[in-house]
């Protein structure tokens, strides 16, 4: 996980599965956040970046425990975000 924005990886560093949200926080809707990681409850850090992220515009990462990337999509929709937990994270 390359430290860019700097200061990523000190956030990022504690034990667990982090989801990085890149773009403005009104974007993510709560409930689909909640839905996704429902049952995963103090496994997955949800850190919002805003505007500085890793990745332009609107997109979303997983952080695996080891501290690589595991998962990465564009926009909003957590579809794929749901079906990657579902395999390596069952509830």
């Amino acid at each position: 996980m390359p430290d860019l924005p700097r200061g990523l990886q000190p956030r990022t560093s504690a034990p667990g599965w982090h989801l990085l949200l890149a773009g403005p926080s009104h974007h993510w809707s709560e409930e689909e956040l909640a839905a996704a990681l429902r049952g995963r409850d103090g496994l997955v850090s949800v850190h919002r970046m805003g505007t500085a992220s890793p990745w332009p515009g609107l997109a979303h990462g997983l952080v695996r425990p080891d501290g690589y990337i595991g998962y990465v999509d564009r926009g909003t929709q957590l579809a794929g975000l749901n079906a990657y937990l579902d395999r390596w994270l069952p509830r």
